[in-house]
């Protein structure tokens, strides 16, 4: 894994790295100007309805001085901290947290797309020695259409971001070993705490081939590469030890599982087309902008056609197992993309079922976007090195990669033309194709004629030229996320309806009007995102502090998903059945004839309640009785048949509950019964909870399936819920002591490297 030498000279080392630097800034700075002057915020698909309301609630827990643990206002409760994408232990988004919002987590998407350009630029300036082609890399890889959605992913782009740069510095690790070690490691944590669970998965799939490469080169001894990478691995996993710990537990106790039905947003078997017409069978989706029919997770991955050109001269032409088997890694993601298009997927799910956890196949596109820059890199380097074999060979069989990636453009136009799908808007397909294939064709131009242009400013100008196409080519295709006014974010917007706060009541929007939020819209992005927020739709509940019944997290406790299915299954009742909303605590509830209106309900009961009797049934049988007309809430609570031994509270005692007291992970009340008695909490169980009953520990059950019970004692009693999570505390102790060491091996080699 030899670092390529750079023979070229003159303009290929113009852009230094302070020159590409500034000339990245600017260009991120003229994507987006009105962001960074505070002017307009985005607003686009999950960053309005995710990403910003989850931002919003760990700002608010941090001016709190808290640790946001676990979220009280959705799903009837559910772990924050521990869902990993949060980014409640990225210590880049302090950024966020001390800075206005509306600017500021925009700004830090897009200062992570800068670092992203950054990192490819400094590594393949590393593998091709030529300062040109690693800017051109790094502009492909900031600005491509996949990376441009990302924005709306304040945990992806940062994950995204960190590709290139911990892949330079493992390899630097592996050779130089010393204070590289640590800051692989140090780069390797930020990626790991950024919650970017695919883009961590896809880096390491990127890292274990390169580690192969040099254990087989053996330009480094084995022991030591050996030795080196496992020092890498255990320092990032004690560095993130504090974020890892919670986050396995829940998932050992969520819902989510390996064996995810491929058949859910894959590629279309037409999608490779979209690398050279974005708009190849395509069409309108939200707010006009165009999506596939057969998936809504990225709106598209467009790379440039002059990047696909370029990398296919590379893997036909560069002698270096490193691009054979990158090329190989791009083949097989795209096909995996495809899903259930081929049997590839379901082999690969069926041999390592790791590959399940990308839930959808579409998310393979990944790895393809991120080396298609890196392959496109060797090409435009090669007939800018003189030091190379033949350079005018190499520049003519360059030529005819440009002609045959043309030519299929040009064909995939034609198909599309001839052979449109349903909602297929073709002349916009072909304006959009032939603008691709214009600038194509000046890139091409520019890189061809480069070379013959005399070192010194001229040739200096054609290149910023080149980049400059490069940039508008990408970004023109995929200008997202659109921008508003940061006003339309103001928390805490005025209400009719007596607010549902955690401890008194809930909102439940029913599976109609999410069906409706799912799938039709207003024209006007702002108005649309106003009238969804006011319908509690996603996470848009944390901007007002108010709870509900559902929300919108990777991960849901078990029980507490299987809950939501009934609710909002293929098969759940309409109207909800009363009992149910009764006991869920929900006064308010989406009207049949305004999906964005609220109406009021009465009789729903308190967050803590006694006077039910125990009935001992399997999950299976709960969940049946639940959905029933039937159910008594206030009479009956369902125990799992395993604590029948231990409960003596069994004739429905009630009991009086007094002075209680409501925080995020802290529940306590004053409580009075002649009898032991049940009480019953309609909070989502979950087993770091715990029950104290003056002090003592009291064992905390599993009521109604998916929330909590517990008995006291005849008397007067203070009763305490408390989250306890020791991992996450345990993980903040092994996090603590790794960087503490880190910290002294930076001393201790630091002057010696």
């Amino acid at each position: 894994m030899s670092e390529t030498k750079s023979g070229a000279t003159g303009t290929a080392e113009w852009f230094t790295p302070g020159r590409f630097a500034g000339l990245l800034a600017a260009l991120v700075f003229v994507a987006y100007p009105q962001i960074f002057l505070g002017l307009q915020t985005f607003i686009y698909r999950d960053f309005c309805f995710y990403s910003y309301p989850l931002a919003f609630h760990l700002r608010e827990s941090f001016w709190h001085g808290q640790i946001p643990l676990w979220d009280p206002l959705s799903y009837c409760g559910a772990p924050f901290l521990a869902q990993w994408n949060t980014q409640v232990l990225y210590p880049p988004a302090l950024f966020y947290l001390v800075f206005p919002l509306t600017w500021s987590l925009p700004v830090f998407c897009l200062g992570h797309l800068y670092l992203g350009g950054l990192g490819m630029y400094f590594l393949m300036r590393r593998w091709t020695g030529n300062n040109f082609a690693a800017a051109f890399a790094g502009i492909i890889f900031a600005f491509n259409g996949l990376t441009l959605n990302c924005l709306v992913w304040p945990a992806f782009i940062p994950g995204f971001a960190w590709m290139p740069w911990l892949l330079l510095c493992l390899e630097r690790a592996w050779r130089e070993g010393g204070r590289m070690v640590v800051l692989a490691a140090a780069v390797g944590a930020l990626q790991m705490l950024s919650g970017a669970v695919e883009a961590i998965l896809m880096t390491w799939v990127l890292a274990g081939t390169l580690g192969l490469l040099a254990l087989v080169g053996g330009e480094t001894p084995r022991g030591r590469l050996i030795l080196r990478s496992a020092v890498v691995g255990l320092l990032i996993t004690g560095l993130c030890a504090a974020q890892l710990l919670p986050f396995l537990d829940l998932l050992a106790h969520s819902q989510r599982h390996s064996g995810f039905d491929p058949s859910l947003w894959p590629m279309p078997f037409t999608g490779w087309g979209n690398f050279l017409v974005p708009l190849f069978h395509c069409h309108r989706g939200y707010h006009d902008v165009f999506t596939q029919a057969t998936q809504g997770w990225v709106n598209g991955y467009y790379s440039g056609v002059a990047t696909v050109a370029l990398a296919f001269w590379t893997l036909g032409r560069v002698r270096s197992a490193r691009v054979w088997l990158f090329g190989l890694l791009v083949g097989f993601c795209l096909l995996l993309a495809l899903g259930n298009a081929t049997p590839v997927y379901s082999w690969s799910q069926a041999h390592l079922p790791i590959i399940g956890f990308m839930r959808f196949p579409i998310k393979f596109v990944i790895l393809p976007v991120f080396v298609l820059p890196m392959l496109a890199a060797y090409a435009v380097a090669a007939p800018l090195n003189p030091a190379g074999a033949g350079p005018g060979r190499t520049r003519w069989s360059w030529l005819a990669a440009a002609l045959i990636t043309g030519t299929l453009t040009v064909v995939v136009l034609w198909w599309g033309y001839h052979r449109p799908q349903s909602g297929d808007e073709v002349p916009a397909t072909l304006v959009n194709g032939v603008t691709r294939l214009a600038f194509f064709a000046a890139i091409m131009t520019g890189l061809w004629f480069a070379p013959k242009v005399a070192a010194g400013k001229r040739r200096a100008l054609l290149q910023v030229l080149i980049l400059v196409l490069a940039w508008l080519d990408v970004f023109h295709c995929a200008p997202l996320p659109q921008t508003v006014t940061p006003g339309i974010y103001q928390p805490d917007a005025p209400r009719s309806l007596p607010l549902p706060r955690f401890g008194v009541s809930r909102a439940l929007i029913t599976h109609p009007a999410v069906y409706d939020f799912s799938h039709n819209f207003m024209a006007d992005v702002a108005d649309d995102y106003v009238s969804r927020r006011f319908a509690l739709f996603s996470n848009c509940n944390l901007l007002d502090h108010l709870a509900k019944v559902d929300g919108f997290f990777p991960l849901q406790i078990k029980q507490g998903g299987e809950l939501q299915q009934c609710l909002y299954g293929e098969n759940s009742p309409d109207p909800l059945p009363d009992p149910l909303l009764d006991f869920l605590g929900v006064s308010q509830i989406t009207m049949e004839t305004n999906r964005f209106d609220w109406q009021a309900r009465t009789g729903f009961m308190p967050l803590l309640s006694s006077g039910q009797r125990p009935v001992f049934a399997s999950d299976t049988n709960v969940f049946a009785a639940l959905m029933a007309t039937n159910f008594t809430p206030r009479r009956t609570v369902y125990l799992p048949p395993e604590v029948q031994p231990f409960v003596t509270a069994t004739n429905g005692m009630v009991a009086r509950i007094t002075a209680p007291q409501y925080a995020a992970q802290r529940i306590q009340a004053q409580v009075q019964a002649d009898g032991p008695a049940l009480i019953v909490i309609a909070q989502s169980y979950y087993h770091l909870w715990h029950a104290y009953v003056d002090g003592q520990a009291v064992p905390l059950w599993r009521a109604n399936a998916a929330f909590q019970a517990v008995q006291v004692p005849a008397g007067n009693h203070e009763l305490k819920l408390i989250y306890e999570d020791h991992r996450f505390w345990l993980g903040v102790g092994i996090s603590l002591a790794t960087l503490l060491g880190c910290l002294l091996g930076l001393w201790w080699w630091w002057p010696r490297s």
